[in-house]
């Protein structure tokens, strides 16, 4: 009996360090999150999503206003160049 005693003991405590070694192990690097829709600076505009607003939506939106915006400022130029 005192020999299946050491060999349970000796068990754990290789699975105890078995377990120790997995959870120390290196992770792997999270890739960032990027989008690379829609315009360069509005990208800051998703970190919104931290504080519980929908950032995608709201880029979108904003991309699509300033995208009217130079649609319209162009034709504007046009219009003056002639």
């Amino acid at each position: 009996m005192n020999h299946t005693v050491r060999i349970l003991t000796v068990l754990g405590m290789v699975g105890c360090l078995g377990f120790g070694v997995a959870a120390c192990s290196k992770e792997e690097p999270r890739k960032p999150i990027i989008s690379d829709t829609g315009r360069p600076e509005t990208r800051s505009v998703e970190a919104a999503n931290a504080i519980g607003y929908n950032g995608t939506a709201m880029r979108k939106k904003l991309d699509k206003a300033l995208d009217a915006n130079d649609g319209q400022t162009q034709k504007m130029n046009q219009a003056a160049d002639q």
